[in-house]
């Protein structure tokens, strides 16, 4: 381990200088498109968790609206103008990290709209709340025929968009940099074979092992409004403020924020025979909410207050999901939560077995409620079809299929329907390029909880009294506070000590399955 990796920096408030009254002008101008794009993710929270069924295509003209406004606002001639002459001077005294975030987040958003029309993006907005809708209904009717064709114009605006941005090497490089800065396809393939190895290599393991985990204690009947208020408690004891917050029912967990860390939302999708899915997704959706209240207030209406990048926010999320949430140290301090919500399953149950339970690896068909072992494989099925449907290598209408081989040949399981298959995530209705920032995630978030428990050598019996402000304070100094102030790399660093490095996720992995299973310890490289 570098000698760097053993003090993480220390964070501070971020400010933005006062004495340049630029910064000032393109804070000003940051101020409306920030207001903007909340009104448009209020719309959006809106369609997922209240829309009448009816309404669905007069939002997506409403959409298309301001997405239009907002691209207006982007390429305003004055921005460019602004940044231009800051990108310069910015770099020395007296000048800030928050400015030299501001003027570097500037030019990107300003470059992506001046090379995307108003008539592009207005209608990649019609496009994606047609697709929603009708993914919502060929999900639920198992018919994926229907939803095909929305899947083949989001494929082809994509392609266009890609083209617009440019790339190096393949149309996928320009929508992976949409969300993770400098993020490339070969760069993704390299990551993802070493993750496809340990992953394979420790369910192997896993498989061949005598013991096994008893996960039975989790399926049964679980009234909804219990699983709401049981995911309310979670989402207290982790920190979730919901003064500035609120949770609601979705067809697909997500969290939204709304240009600032005043107004965060998030939503589960309880099954009523499997209380994991409603639990856990509380907790990986408080993950991305955490980062977003933590935001610090001087950064609201800026585009710079949340996350620095989508790999950086599920860091957080599969943080708090994972090697927290799925902790025994965790549950011996929040059990009583359980209990107290559905007492007539869990009044014998300890928080030991809980926990076992929630750590059971077995190969599943949906995504979401994957084991650790076996997550990262649905994310390289997602990207393998991903690339390939950008290229124009595969047709929409044979991803069914090829989804389902997919997964026979990674996880050894078969979808019995579109709806556990190729229809489970609704990404694909709007975004490609999303997906690797799931795994992206994973590796970051075991570099950072390898640092916090350097920082605390008593983390587990602090988590085991019920304690959990010691981890989020110590995440919003080094990190929730500085937002998309700095690029994704070089947060990772600054809270690590370290450049991001994928053998802390493999140590991880094989360390906390070997201790689950009683596996012989194989120690991950890099770490």
């Amino acid at each position: 381990m570098p000698a760097s990796a053993q003090q993480a920096s220390s964070g501070s408030e971020p400010s933005f200088t006062e004495s340049d009254q630029r910064i000032g002008e393109l804070l000003t101008l940051m101020h409306p498109i920030a207001d903007m794009n909340a009104l448009a993710s209020l719309s959006a929270w809106d369609q997922n968790t209240a829309l009448p069924p009816g309404a669905a295509e007069v939002r997506g003209h409403q959409l298309a609206t301001a997405q239009g406004i907002i691209n207006e606002l982007q390429s305003a001639p004055r921005i460019g103008t602004l940044v231009a002459e800051l990108e310069s001077i910015v770099k020395q005294p007296p000048y800030t990290d928050a400015d030299r975030g501001l003027v570097r987040y500037a030019r990107r958003m300003h470059d992506h709209a001046t090379r995307l029309p108003r008539g592009l993006i207005e209608e990649m907005a019609r496009v994606e709340a047609g697709s929603f809708d009708a993914w919502h209904h060929a999900r639920a009717n198992n018919d994926f025929a229907s939803f095909a064709p929305w899947l083949t114009r989001t494929v082809a605006l994509k392609r266009e968009v890609a083209d617009r941005l440019g790339y190096a090497e393949s149309r996928y490089d320009a929508l992976l940099d949409l969300f993770e800065e400098g993020l490339t396809a070969s760069t993704v393939s390299a990551l993802f074979a070493q993750v496809r190895d340990v992953s394979l290599q420790t369910l192997r393991r896993i498989q061949s092992a005598s013991s096994a985990v008893d996960a039975s204690i989790l399926e049964g009947h679980f009234a909804e409004e219990r699983q709401l208020d049981l995911s309310r408690r979670v989402l207290t004891a982790i920190g979730y403020d919901f003064n500035r917050g609120g949770i609601a029912v979705s067809p697909h967990p997500f969290t939204t924020d709304f240009g600032s860390p005043y107004d965060v939302r998030l939503t589960v999708h309880p099954s009523e025979q499997f209380l994991q899915a409603s639990v856990m997704a509380a907790i990986h959706e408080g993950g991305h909410a955490l980062y977003e209240q933590g935001s610090a207030p001087v950064l609201a209406r800026t585009l710079l207050a949340g996350g620095a990048s989508l790999g950086a926010h599920e860091s957080q999320s599969r943080l708090w999901e994972n090697a927290i949430g799925r902790s025994e140290a965790f549950w011996h301090g929040q059990f009583h939560h359980v209990r107290e919500v559905f007492p007539e399953q869990f009044t014998n149950v300890d928080a030991a077995a809980f926990a076992r339970a929630l750590n059971a690896v077995q190969p599943s068909l949906i995504r979401i409620e994957a084991d650790e072992v076996t997550y990262n494989l649905h994310i390289i099925i997602r990207f393998e079809l991903e690339q390939a449907l950008v290229a124009g290598e595969v047709s929409v209408e044979s991803l069914p299929g090829l989804w389902n081989q997919k997964y026979q040949d990674y996880l050894g399981v078969t979808p019995d329907s579109d709806t556990t298959g190729v229809l489970q995530d609704v990404h694909w209705t709007s975004d490609f390029g999303y997906f690797p920032t799931y795994t992206l995630g994973n590796l970051y978030a075991a570099q950072i909880y390898a640092t916090l428990r350097r920082a605390f050598p008593d983390f587990d019996d602090r988590l085991a009294s019920g304690d959990t402000s010691f981890i989020l304070n110590w995440l919003r100094e080094r990190m929730y506070a500085v937002g998309a102030i700095y690029t994704p790399a070089d947060l990772i660093e600054r809270v690590t000590g370290e450049k991001p490095d994928p053998g802390y996720f493999a140590e991880y992995l094989t360390s906390k399955y070997a201790a689950l299973y009683g596996l012989p310890h194989e120690s991950g490289a890099g770490a």
